[in-house]
């Protein structure tokens, strides 16, 4: 690519051009259709409102520019304030779900056996009167 072309990230609220910043690094997001439309879903764009011939780029913050391979996709959105970290739309394997369940289950019947025990515990006679009553049986 030319380096004297125009670039800006392509991500939202992601203000880093060339002209701004011309030592970053700027990505080209991929013209195959499925890539592309990973890449665009990943920054929160609408794949449908971009021309699918239009050259798009990425900037180095949104990668891992240690060493980047063939198929990386971009994962780092943190110009997006509130956005969860993880980009994979991976489900909870289901052993993990039942421990969690596991756990709060667990949780809930140590505080019922708390709250069992502190209500039955028999408080203890502070008169000499109660005490008698106790030991032999007769209620003054």
């Amino acid at each position: 690519m030319n380096s004297k072309v125009y670039k800006w990230c392509a991500v939202p609220q992601c203000k880093y051009t060339s002209i701004t910043t011309p030592n970053k690094v700027f990505v080209h997001v991929p013209y195959k259709k499925i890539i592309r439309d990973k890449w665009l879903k990943l920054a929160r764009r609408n794949p449908n409102d971009v021309k699918t011939n239009s050259p798009l780029y990425f900037c180095e913050d949104h990668f891992d520019v240690i060493r980047m391979k063939p198929g990386c996709m971009p994962t780092k959105f943190t110009c997006h304030p509130g956005r969860k970290t993880h980009t994979s739309n991976t489900t909870e394997r289901p052993c993990i779900a039942k421990k969690r369940r596991m756990i709060i289950v667990e949780e809930i019947l140590g505080e019922c056996e708390k709250q069992f025990e502190e209500s039955t515990i028999v408080e203890e006679p502070s008169s000499s009167k109660e005490i008698a009553s106790c030991s032999s049986g007769i209620v003054y």
